[in-house]
């Protein structure tokens, strides 16, 4: 019998967790008009919106969400609505803005922030209307295009997280359609929030060693077991999966490191996302065998 025969239970159980995450959005959203904390005088689900979403994930690296949305507003009061033509303004000033911009410490990606927002500038005037591209594109098709177009964006990339993450939130964007553009081909990214699922409530519970050799069988691996729970919409396993047993203070559901192992559980921690989102453990169909449980 295969694992899932053996679990049919257990599978169910994990669907009523993934569903239980419906009314949940994605944090990033309410930094956005009508957010609990705007930054941007934008609707998210807006043609500037999904622009301004893009330029998020192409800087979203080695940057915690928080800081990355703060100096994302520091441009945008700098500039206004020309944030969205910086491939037609002065590089030497946008370079001296953000050489300027506070808060940034060590940011790896500091010096080539200019050159990555001039390529995403581009990209979109290139492209027009981002969903419907994507849309007319096609997901994994598109993914490819934002990887190989933009600085920065994955071009070299097995995982391509930056791109796959995008059209992840263009799902979660509302009255999106994303059965216009999720084809059976479209690959989720994975952050170490679904590894750790896995390894408790799913297949990897009961293997010694990880069934993948490379990085395309590990992304092609979870997103077969993505598409097991969910063969119609994949796309809402992400938020529930990467949002078990991580610290609460993870404010946006990120993009995790390429191949990041899973990390480490911490006994002590008591404000997990996934149970700060159901409102406390006794809400959650995985409590009684959830090693995070609170049990009060």
């Amino acid at each position: 019998m295969t694992w899932v025969e053996r679990n049919r239970d257990q599978i169910e159980k994990i669907r009523a967790y993934v569903l239980e995450f419906g009314e949940a959005h994605p944090a990033e959203f309410e930094w956005f008009q009508a957010g609990s904390h705007p930054l941007f005088p934008l609707a998210v689900e807006s043609d500037r919106g999904s622009a301004l979403l893009l330029a998020y994930c192409a800087l979203y690296q080695g940057i915690s969400a928080r800081k990355l949305s703060q100096f994302l507003a520091y441009l945008w009061k700098e500039y206004d609505a020309d944030f969205f033509r910086l491939n037609k303004l002065p590089f030497d000033e946008l370079q001296a803005r953000v050489a300027n911009a506070p808060g940034l410490g060590e940011w790896d990606l500091r010096g080539k922030a200019p050159g990555i927002l001039r390529s995403v500038c581009d990209f979109f005037f290139k492209h027009g209307k981002l969903l419907p591209w994507v849309a007319q594109t096609g997901g994994e098709a598109a993914i490819q295009i934002l990887a190989d177009e933009i600085f920065m964006m994955g071009k070299t990339s097995e995982f391509k997280s930056k791109p796959r993450y995008f059209l992840w939130l263009l799902t979660q964007l509302p009255d999106a359609e994303p059965q216009r553009f999720w084809t059976p081909e479209t690959l989720l990214p994975i952050t170490p929030g679904h590894l750790r699922f896995v390894r408790e409530f799913g297949p990897l519970k009961e293997r010694r060693r990880s069934p993948w050799a490379t990085p395309q069988e590990k992304l092609s691996y979870l997103n077969r077991f993505f598409r097991m729970l969910f063969p119609d919409r994949p796309w809402i396993v992400y938020a529930a999966l990467d949002a078990y047993l991580k610290p609460a203070a993870s404010a946006a559901m990120g993009i995790a490191s390429e191949g990041a192992p899973s990390n480490p559980l911490r006994a002590e921690e008591k404000k997990w996302l996934c149970r700060e989102t159901l409102g406390g453990c006794l809400q959650c169909p995985l409590a009684p065998t959830c090693p995070g449980r609170e049990d009060v």
